[in-house]
């Protein structure tokens, strides 16, 4: 069938199941199909309602619904089809690659290194209240990485730049991470401490079974959901804590060395 359509998914399908079911093989490719542009689809409309609305919550304080950003997510999605993107999809994962792969590695690089040297919190917070809207261990070591190895991938560095992108990526994001997690002293992963009166952790050393009322909205969430809001004078969650756009950010004072624990134990 030749390159130009050995690609599409649909001539994957055909010839793998004309060895075996020759006269059904365009009917159970197309069902194949379907089923996974479906699967695909839906996987990526909702992942990417949660992205969408993370970002957008954080930076406008505003929460329209997750709906809004579905749509918005198939908007793009579509628009992206229209205009053909199909034809130079390897370019686009290519490109999106580098972002990935430099991002898988400094992940992995706090999780192997950081933590076990003790650069980083031996936990992973979560709650956004707890964060600095900023961290350069992460973010900036990313960021370096992705914009180097993007470089590399449209020949900035020859030809072995362009085919070792990948590995430029994952390399120096593993490497930078550690090294700003030293320069940073590790101040920027923590933002306070939880300071609520109900104890993170039961007796036996798991997270508290106790439900908390968040003051903002009312609803219950379980405690290590919540955290402690001196501006609303208790608990609140998550959302709330995104949307509250008065308190600007009162609660974080300033960097949290690694010394002090983020959560309290029941004695």
């Amino acid at each position: 069938m030749g390159l130009a359509k050995a690609n599409e998914p649909i001539q994957q399908y055909v010839s793998g199941f004309r060895t075996f079911a020759a006269p059904v093989a365009l009917g159970l490719a197309t069902f194949f199909v379907i089923l996974s542009q479906i699967k695909i689809n839906s996987t990526n409309a909702y992942s990417g309602s949660l992205s969408w609305s993370n970002f957008f919550s954080r930076l406008t304080h505003r929460h329209p619904g997750r709906v809004v950003y579905i749509f918005l997510n198939v908007g793009i999605a579509l628009a992206l089809m229209e205009g053909g993107v199909f034809g130079f999809l390897n370019t686009v994962l290519g490109f999106y690659s580098n972002v990935a792969i430099a991002w898988i590695g400094a992940v992995v690089a706090d999780l192997v290194i950081n933590k076990p040297l003790k650069l980083s919190p031996s936990y992973i917070e979560f709650k956004r209240a707890h964060l600095h809207n900023f961290n350069p261990v992460g973010f900036g070591s990313m960021l370096i990485a992705s914009a180097v190895s993007i470089a590399a991938y449209f020949d900035a560095f020859g030809e072995y730049g362009k085919a070792y992108s990948p590995f430029v990526a994952l390399f120096l994001a593993m490497v930078l991470s550690p090294l700003f997690a030293v320069l940073t002293k590790g101040k920027y992963y923590i933002a306070r401490v939880d300071d609520l009166t109900e104890p993170l952790l039961g007796a036996d050393g798991l997270p508290s079974a106790a439900v908390l009322t968040c003051t903002v909205c009312a609803t219950e969430f379980e405690r290590p959901d919540v955290a402690g809001c001196p501006f609303h004078s208790g608990a609140i969650c998550s959302l709330c804590c995104s949307l509250e756009k008065d308190c600007h950010d009162s609660c974080k004072s300033g960097p949290v060395a690694l010394g002090i624990p983020a959560v309290r134990s029941t004695d």
